[in-house]
């Protein structure tokens, strides 16, 4: 701490800001490969079909009134002549950047030090429910954010220099954050607070008399204006009412105290209900201490502006939203996240005038501090892992779907819908990863990216998905079906494609194959008078080799027919992929003769000159169907040899 204090404050603020730089490429630098996900593509498609006269007058097809976030999306497809994903994201990673440099920057001409600014700017970085509003690029939150910040510092040094100009730069700063965000409407009710803030702290100069100050008046009249305004430009109803429901208060309120909230909501394992015992045990005791430590320090008016500033933020969407609605929604808690975070570093600042009782305060904040920065960066590393590794599906249903072409009929089976973590960090909700909700049709993601749009059909077999050994819970696309059912989609689709769930924590979709009618082709093999082998390609893909078999279905199979797949050694079995065709999806036993099945797998590529062969047994018996090659020879072990994989 010595150390630092004995730098030049423009060098602890040039590394206070880098700092939190690195911080925020830390945890979501990786966003920047990201694609499009969750309901992108139906919000980002509403901006692309209306100009903008229509934006700024008329939000009907949506159940907000955006204005700002719907142009800015245009001008991002102005400037690269597409919908590129990578800079929806970067424009996030940057705003959530800047709001860290602007809130350390207010946080300092609040607190009145660097350091406890400093670790404020690292403690809203780190939000753990940010991470939401961060990754997700229709999120204008973090758009609004950067303006917000900037009214909140230009009022502070407005009203503390005496300085008019800065003041109405903050209420032009107000007047622009609105538009891109209705919470914004809120922020009025902050200025109010920063000036009851410094008229009770008296950090206003003689010069202004130390009266309170009408100029909050116009900020509040500003986001009076514009809540009229939301309210009169025609869009679809909402279904907010008043309610504030108990649960959604409860849920809310873990976003001031997410410290100890973090701490106690893994006192119920797993996802099955809400912990609200240990919530409505440690939520008073926490607010009780803050205040007893703001008050005993006399920096009651710190710990009033705190608590304002989150209230104001929270108090809207508890009253008009339920616990369905928050519950899987931690960007609302974005721009409440400042409050919060004052009220926390804010102890930082405390002087508890005894120099005994001030050492032994300031070595457990640091633990304390310590504590919640490892806490947050736990939290965010999960998210993180999630999304880095299951976005990947998104952009495999994006390559497939462009390759596949307009006129395409595509089946995805067990596509994620939404990843959980199976440890409950906090109490109350789901902080959740959604990916591809069942409200947006998969091809949309294609179109968005590509121009092309598929049609895609969604079916889940759960208990093909593997889920035991995912680490995350998993909530799947499409109803579960039976194998009838399941057989008819997979006929009546061009490409039936399988998500693979890996148990370090990947995500793919890959293709299983298809089944159409039977053309008039020679085979390489026949099997028992029941199969024909036409073809078999056999393509390296990274460490395993990718198997794409030809079959034509010659009469009915019995229900213990199956495909094996082996490379071998000699007389030695190296790997193998046995099983049903269709990565499982379609059992021999379905195909009806005159039908083609093409079936896609993969196997394992083991050092070693392995010669991979293919047949059809009976996995009751273990028996193989005779194989005869085209010029009527029996095959040894009645296999077909495919292919080599060289040394």
């Amino acid at each position: 701490m010595s150390f630092l204090h004995r730098l030049r404050p423009r060098t602890l603020d040039a590394l206070w800001l880098a700092g939190l730089l690195a911080a925020a490429l830390l945890v979501y630098g990786t966003s920047l490969t990201y694609p499009f996900f969750w309901v992108d593509p139906i919000d980002i498609g509403l901006a692309a079909s209306r100009d903008i006269p229509t934006i700024l007058t008329n939000s009907q097809g949506y159940l907000y009134y955006r204005p700002f976030a719907f142009m800015l999306w245009k001008a991002l497809y102005t400037l690269s002549g597409r919908y590129d994903p990578f800079a929806f994201h970067l424009v996030h990673v940057v705003c959530h950047t800047i709001s860290a440099w602007l809130f350390y920057a207010l946080a300092r001409r609040i607190l009145g030090d660097r350091t406890p600014a400093g670790i404020a700017g690292l403690l809203f970085v780190w939000y753990p429910a940010s991470y939401q509003a961060v990754t997700w690029v229709i999120s204008p939150q973090v758009q609004a954010m950067p303006f917000l910040l900037g009214s909140a510092i230009a009022y502070t040094d407005g009203r503390t220099r005496g300085d008019r100009r800065r003041i109405i730069l903050s209420l032009l700063l107000l007047a622009i954050a609105l538009p891109f965000h209705e919470n914004a409407a809120s922020f009025g009710f902050v200025i109010a607070a920063l000036e009851g803030f410094f008229v009770a702290g008296r950090r206003i100069g003689e010069q202004e008399g130390r009266r309170v100050s009408p100029w909050p008046l116009a900020h509040l009249a500003i986001c009076a204006a514009f809540a009229a305004l939301w309210f009169a430009v025609p869009k679809d109803p909402d279904s907010a009412v008043a309610r504030f429901e108990p649960a959604a208060g409860w849920y809310l309120l873990q976003g001031a105290i997410w410290p100890v909230a973090g701490a106690v909501g893994w006192w119920r394992d797993g996802l099955d209900g809400p912990a609200w015992q240990p919530l409505i045990l440690t939520a008073p005791m926490t607010l009780l201490f803050l205040l007893a430590a703001y008050a005993y320090a006399r920096r009651l008016p710190l710990f009033g502006l705190g608590l304002s500033w989150f209230a104001a933020m929270t108090l809207p969407i508890w009253a008009t939203r339920g616990i369905s609605y928050v519950g899987i929604s931690p960007r609302v808690f974005y721009i409440a996240a400042p409050g919060a975070i004052l009220t926390w570093a804010g102890l930082l600042s405390l002087d508890l005038r005894s120099p005994n009782v001030n050492r032994v305060w300031k070595m457990g904040l640091g633990l304390l501090t310590a504590l919640i920065v490892v806490q947050s960066a736990a939290f965010l590393g999960v998210r993180k892992d999630v999304h880095d590794q299951a976005t990947t599906a998104i952009w495999d249903v994006v390559r497939i779907g462009q390759s596949a072409g307009d006129e395409a009929s595509l089946l995805f089976v067990n596509a994620p819908d939404q990843i959980t973590p199976r440890l409950r960090e906090y109490p109350v909700g789901f902080f959740r990863a959604i990916l591809m909700p069942v409200s947006v049709d998969l091809g949309q993601y294609t179109e968005l990216q590509t121009g092309v749009r598929p049609a895609t059909t969604s079916l889940s077999v759960p208990w093909l998905a593997g889920l035991e050994h995912y680490p995350h819970q998993v909530d799947m696309r499409g109803p579960p079906v039976g194998q009838a059912e399941l057989s008819a989609a997979i006929r009546a689709a061009d490409g039936v494609y399988l998500t693979e769930y890996e148990p370090g924590g990947r995500v793919r979709v890959v293709e299983a194959g298809s089944v159409t009618p039977a053309a008039a082709e020679p085979y390489q093999a026949t099997f028992g008078g029941r199969a024909g082998l036409v073809n078999a390609t056999l393509t390296p893909e990274g460490d395993r080799r990718r198997v794409a078999l030809i079959w034509e279905c010659l009469a009915r199979f019995d229900r213990q027919d199956t495909i094996f797949l082996h490379a071998v050694d000699g007389d030695r079995l190296v790997a193998q992929s046995d099983g049903d065709p269709l990565r499982g999806l379609f059992p021999l036993s379905e195909c009806r003769p005159g039908e083609r099945i093409r079936d896609v797998r993969f196997i394992e590529a083991p050092p070693g000159a392995d010669v991979i062969r293919v047949g059809i047994y009976n996995r009751l018996t273990g028996e193989r169907l005779i194989a005869i090659d085209a010029n009527g020879q029996s095959l040894p072990d009645h296999a077909v040899v495919i292919g080599q994989v060289t040394r």
